[in-house]
């Protein structure tokens, strides 16, 4: 009976840090109310990619909840509003994969339909060489 108690707590262990290895930083990362809080305020109030590059960096690990909302909201009133300056994100997403990833999981359903269509009218009519994936998620969205 020891003996299988040992082996069993030995593939535990070895289970849980193959799991540890394999498992993107995100997920292993825990986000405190107060931090979560803090996302949320911080989201609410992102004007350009930079800050929410840097927001992004923060709080990764608060990504869910109100705080994605408020983080699709952002990504959507500067894709609507500030077109402009998508070159900027393309920069961003090009250095960090992750970044990318979060940006295109905030194409969403929270996006309001208003921005919505000045997002696709703004991918359609003036997409980037080097933003055909941007453009491409929009449109397919």
């Amino acid at each position: 009976m020891r003996t299988i108690q040992l082996v069993g707590g030995a593939l535990a262990v070895l289970l849980a840090s193959i799991l540890a290895t394999s498992l993107p930083a995100q997920s292993l990362k825990t986000c405190a109310s107060a931090e979560s809080r803090q996302a949320r305020r911080e989201a609410g109030h992102l004007e350009d990619w930079d800050s929410v590059y840097r927001s992004f960096q923060r709080f990764e690990a608060c990504d869910h909840g109100k705080v994605a909302e408020e983080y699709s909201y952002a990504i959507s009133r500067l894709l609507a509003h500030h077109w402009e300056q998508v070159d900027v994100l393309l920069g961003l997403a090009a250095r960090d994969q992750e970044f990318k990833q979060f940006v295109l999981r905030h194409i969403d359903e929270n996006i309001p339909e208003e921005e919505a269509q000045l997002i696709v009218n703004h991918s359609r009519e003036h997409c980037p060489t080097q933003g055909k994936w941007l453009c491409r998620a929009i449109v397919d969205y």
